[in-house]
């Protein structure tokens, strides 16, 4: 016998959100009922149209969290590019599972009382909150499977190395402090704290690891334009920022045994001129050691980049809504496959 569906509400639909509607409506085991959209312009518009799809799908969207309560989904897609934690805790106070792209791995780099906050709301409303995406995400898990092989682990790294130009999310880069000058004041701090999520990521990984870590570390160096850039979603000027390369370190005893590092870069004129490896790097220093590639290739029609970001959180949600109520994270799901998307399946 067919399984019941499960009702997803979608919330928000940029340019994540977009390929979260898509792999919903594509899978055979979940059905859209909804969606929240922040942007007033975009309210009683079908999400169909709000995505750019060539057919309406039925689907209204608004922006009255009521309303979305009243759906009584059994998961919401969380994606929005700014969160809001008092939204996040309705929702789950009411009975609704969480899944997140939305800088959430423990919630940790949302601040501590918002992280107990979260996981009360869970618990009280007897569901799960998980956060997910490629990276971090799914890449951590990489680098947690490659060490299943090793009976001595010295160092797990994962670097994600990628030209970035595709993801036309103008927000999210000069959040980041990209297209801005390289001696900006608190430019440090500013891409620390919208990365902090990262943070959370590497703890996330020392605890499927048994590791009590003493210190995480954040490292951060920025490439600048060579010429002006003309991305077509934003513009960069010459002399300002078009790339950084980082690593996030978890320290024992001042060594580094869990490092995540990211090259990112937009256009094609950066100084210095980093190479790219256009996927992620998994590397473990032990016995034995292990180096791995990682290579998301996307079909020559395809241009929608939020694909690698969006699908491990919708195909999370079955296992996601099995778990035990509160925060929940990689380690403590059962594995995460493409079930349901298989052809011919």
């Amino acid at each position: 016998m067919a399984s019941k569906k499960l009702r997803i509400v979608q919330w928000t639909t940029g340019l994540v959100g977009r390929s979260a509607v898509r792999a919903v409506l594509d899978h055979p085991e979940l059905e859209l009922v909804g969606c929240y959209a922040w942007s007033p312009d975009k309210v009683g518009r079908d999400v169909g149209e709000l995505c750019g799809f060539d057919e309406k799908i039925g689907v209204p969207a608004t922006n009255d969290i009521e309303a979305i309560l009243a759906l009584r989904p059994d998961c919401v897609l969380y994606m929005p590019l700014q969160w809001v934690v008092d939204d996040m805790v309705r929702l789950l106070e009411a009975g609704i599972n969480v899944v997140s792209t939305a800088n959430f791995i423990t919630g940790k780099s949302y601040g501590e009382q918002d992280m107990r906050r979260l996981d009360e709301a869970a618990r009280r409303g007897g569901v799960s909150l998980y956060g997910t995406g490629i990276n971090p995400g799914l890449a951590n898990v990489l680098g947690l499977v490659a060490t299943a092989v090793c009976r001595r682990v010295d160092r797990v790294s994962v670097l994600e190395s990628v030209d970035a130009t595709a993801y036309a999310s103008a927000q999210t880069w000069l959040d980041i402090g990209f297209a801005s000058p390289p001696d900006t004041p608190g430019l440090y701090e500013r891409a620390k704290t919208r990365m902090l999520v990262f943070l959370d990521a590497v703890e996330m990984m020392a605890a499927a690891l048994a590791v009590e870590l003493d210190e995480v570390r954040f490292d951060v160096d920025f490439g600048v334009a060579k010429k002006d850039l003309d991305l077509g979603y934003m513009k960069i000027a010459k002399g300002t920022i078009c790339g950084l390369k980082s690593v996030w370190s978890g320290i024992v005893a001042g060594k580094s045994v869990i490092e995540l590092g990211l090259l990112w870069r937009l256009g094609d004129a950066m100084d210095p001129d980093w190479p790219t490896e256009e996927g992620y790097v998994i590397e473990v220093d032990g016995v034995p050691s292990v180096r791995a590639r990682y290579a998301i290739q996307y079909p020559a029609n395809l241009t929608d980049f939020g694909v690698a970001t969006a699908n491990p959180a919708v195909n999370a949600i079955r296992a996601v809504v099995a778990a035990p109520p509160g925060l929940v994270t990689a380690d403590r799901l059962p594995l995460v496959t493409a079930a349901g998307f298989v052809a011919g399946g």
